[in-house]
């Protein structure tokens, strides 16, 4: 969640040095400081059958020593295995063919040693910022009023945000921030019976082993977070524990998909003027649409930008009330770049939620589909 505030921020650190001083030093700094987590390696850990996944990390730190590893095909091998993980390299002093090897490796930085504790910090928050800054998006889904689809557009952009790409596999996470009802885990038969209420005002126990305990995984991929709570929508320490889990959910993925309430909670300002994306979901009557007008003026008055929010009007039957909500009619209502109109599906929709699956397993072919994936395409395009 780029933007929403951080209560816990957690960089993954990966180590790799022979250099017994150097460990200890770097062990005392990061085990000090709860916004890191340090893992050591060897360097037949991080081979191609070895136990570490660079995946899991967000910088790895290297230590050549002398210069001599940069002649070891070992050294070499586990630098090509970390393939795009930003890389610190630390050293003794180097002559000059010796930096040449290095800048090779294309490290996102170098320190020299005997390292000071200050500098470390700083170059490792420096990198992990840069990183984040590209990373980690989240997107908010309002619904403008029970019946208008919401959650079903929001289950549909996790699902193809969390697809495999290319050579890419991106990680994607639907959070549903409606706990009176819990839609998203009823939608998908995927119960969920942690008691969220057992956490309120004890947000020192919410942590990423916190959220590894509580999450459930979707069989298409995505990660799933689905609470039936009602105590937190009236209580007034809930935000703090909703906004920790969410900054540390979208830590975890690349991609964090808000199914959010269309009634109005303490989180919600907070989230919607803090998240890469809004859309904004509409059903085809008169007084949803008339919603979702005003509920893109106001999220445009909390993001003092239209930028990254989008409409979606969905349901809309060919000749409903006559020709008064044709897509000419509704692109007088919405600016046509931010629009997406999606037709009624009933029957589909009815069949999905019926069997607890997706609507694309029930036709490939949908149009519903077909329209919520275009949207998406689009806005991973967007906030690339």
């Amino acid at each position: 969640m780029s933007s929403v505030p951080a209560v816990i921020g957690r960089s993954h650190v990966l180590m790799y040095s022979q250099d017994e001083q150097s460990n200890k030093m770097m062990e005392s700094v990061f085990s000090s400081l709860s916004s890191y987590e340090l893992t050591k390696c060897t360097l037949q850990e991080l081979g191609e059958n070895g136990r570490v996944d660079p995946e899991g990390f967000d910088i790895a730190i290297l230590d050549v020593g002398d210069g001599s590893a940069l002649d070891d095909p070992a050294f070499l091998k586990m630098r090509s295995s970390l393939g795009k993980l930003s890389v610190l390299f630390i050293s003794d002093e180097l002559n000059q063919e010796r930096i040449r090897q290095l800048i090779k490796l294309e490290g996102a930085d170098w320190l020299s040693k005997p390292l000071k504790q200050r500098a470390l910090i700083d170059t490792v928050s420096a990198i992990t910022q840069r990183q984040k800054s590209g990373g980690n998006k989240v997107h908010a889904v309002v619904s403008c009023g029970g019946g208008s689809g919401g959650t079903s557009v929001a289950i549909m952009m996790a699902h193809y945000l969390s697809r495999r790409r290319k050579r890419s596999h991106t990680t994607g996470a639907l959070f549903d921030l409606d706990f009176s009802k819990a839609d998203v885990g009823a939608y998908l038969n995927v119960e969920n019976a942690f008691k969220l209420e057992s956490v309120i005002g004890k947000s020192e126990r919410v942590d990423l082993e916190f959220i590894d305990v509580i999450k459930k995984t979707h069989e298409s991929g995505f990660t799933l977070f689905s609470f039936e709570s009602p105590q937190l929508t009236y209580s007034e320490l809930a935000s703090e524990l909703v906004l920790k889990m969410l900054d540390l959910v979208s830590y975890r993925h690349d991609h964090t998909v808000l199914d959010l309430s269309s009634y109005m909670t303490r989180w919600q300002p907070t989230i919607l003027s803090a998240v890469d994306t809004v859309t904004i979901v509409s059903g085809p009557s008169l007084p949803s649409l008339q919603r979702a007008k005003q509920k893109l003026k106001q999220i445009t008055a909390l993001r003092n930008s239209e930028a990254g929010i989008r409409v979606v009007t969905n349901r809309i039957k060919t000749g409903f009330f006559g020709s008064q909500f044709g897509k000419k009619e509704l692109t007088k209502l919405f600016d046509s770049s931010i629009l997406t109109i999606i037709p009624d599906e009933q029957q589909i929709m009815m069949e999905a939620l019926n069997r607890g699956i997706l609507p694309s397993e029930v036709n490939q072919r949908s149009t519903f589909c077909s329209r919520v994936q275009e949207m998406t395409d689009s806005i991973i395009e967007e906030v690339r």
